[in-house]
């Protein structure tokens, strides 16, 4: 029992909880928005989506800072506090709009805690790659799970929803009390900080390997963002796809893509090599491309699942990248504050670009394509990197050769 709740493995439990509630809320603020009778509920979709994504960008500057000064246990806590109060302002009758918002706070806080603890629990670039692949592997298939019970609770009735949502924020909330707490840097200032983070950013560009993991996995989340909710106009065009929970169903096959990713990706793209996920990157383009284009279920299934797993493979080493470099450069909570910021701009950018090509009239096959294309982009500009990469040992190996 000790071993199965060891820290590592309750910070695994307690991300898979919190995602899967976060995946079941989304699908919760679908089926109200859909029976609320708005006129155009995918653009307002796309509106609430955006408006949540905000809150990292808002809150980056400081978010960092303050995962780095406190145990990033306690972090955890809050961000699950915050994310339960969230829904349980739906108990109230609150607009769905503004209870997603407040979810969105508590995730900015969530996050940092999240990757930063990873660092302090791990002590190589090999461990901290399968700790990340365990984080991610989890993560998606509580995506999986919680998009597909979302899309089933949210069909009929929000209070079933509601409940199942705010009671496992709470079993996630109190699995973070096991985690041990170690103390952070109690010399940080927010002020300060929120005025170096500016410095860290540039910092962090600076750094090769730092920069091609930014753009790599800001432009992957800026694809799944739009995809997921792409998805919710382009199943009933292309499929005839209508229900809510079927949709959700259909969103989940590239969950278990990435799921099967974790597996993978250790074998595909060993520590040493990361740089190799820039390839999986681009089988991912073209896994967009070609399903945009598809109008046979069962191909559908299939390009979805692939984009799901060389999306994993693409993702899980550039977060390992990224966390090596950052920790030993800014430190590991304001590393993934800088991350969440580009993640996030890069995301609500995508979203805008979408939105824009939808009021546009522009079919969704297209405005798919047209998101393609962005990623396809910022694709080949890592492409422009990747030799300095190969050239650039990980700090750990750095730091093994210099003793």
């Amino acid at each position: 029992m000790k071993r199965l709740l060891s820290p590592l493995n309750t910070v695994v439990l307690t991300q898979f909880l919190s995602a899967f509630a976060d995946n079941l809320n989304f699908f919760l603020i679908v089926g109200m928005v859909k029976r609320q009778g708005v006129a155009n509920p995918d653009i307002a979709v796309n509106y609430i989506q955006i408006a949540f994504l905000c809150a990292y960008v808002i809150l980056a500057p400081v978010v960092g800072a303050f995962a780095d000064k406190k145990a990033k246990s306690n972090v955890l806590l809050l961000g699950n506090i915050l994310k339960a109060i969230g829904i349980a302002m739906l108990l109230f009758g609150l607009p769905p709009a503004l209870c997603y918002v407040f979810v969105g706070i508590g995730a900015v806080v969530y996050s940092p805690g999240k990757y930063g603890i990873l660092t302090e629990l791990t002590s190589t670039e090999d461990e901290l790659l399968r700790a990340n692949a365990k984080v991610e592997g989890s993560t998606i298939l509580a995506i999986l799970l919680g998009t597909v019970a979302g899309g089933f609770l949210a069909e009929n009735s929000d209070l079933p929803a509601v409940l199942t949502c705010l009671g496992v924020y709470l079993l996630s909330l109190f699995m973070t009390l096991i985690i041990p707490a170690r103390a952070g840097n109690k010399s940080l200032r927010y002020g300060k900080e929120a005025v170096q983070f500016l410095r860290d950013f540039a910092l962090l560009f600076r750094n090769s390997r730092a920069r091609f993991s930014l753009i790599g996995t800001g432009s992957f989340w800026l694809t799944a963002a739009v995809l997921r909710i792409a998805l919710i106009a382009w199943l009933p065009l292309n499929l005839g796809i209508e229900d809510t929970d079927q949709q959700s169903m259909m969103i989940g096959i590239t969950a278990i893509g990435v799921v099967c990713s974790a597996f993978l990706t250790p074998r595909l793209v060993p520590a040493g090599r990361l740089h190799r996920a820039f390839y999986y990157g681009l089988f991912m383009v073209a896994s967009v491309m070609v399903a945009s284009m598809t109008y046979v279920l069962w191909l559908t299934i299939i390009l979805l699942f692939l984009i799901g797993v060389f999306g994993g493979i693409f993702v899980i080493p550039l977060n390992t990248m990224l966390q090596e470099e950052g920790k030993a450069l800014i430190g590991s909570g304001k590393t993934i504050a800088v991350q969440n910021f580009v993640e996030n701009v890069l995301t609500v950018s995508g979203l805008l670009i979408y939105l824009t090509l939808s009021q546009m009239n522009v079919s969704v096959n297209g405005s798919v394509i047209g998101i393609g294309l962005v990623l396809l982009l910022f694709i080949l500009f890592l492409a422009t990197q990747l030799s300095g990469i190969k050239a650039v040992k990980a700090p750990v190996l750095r730091e093994r050769q210099e003793h």
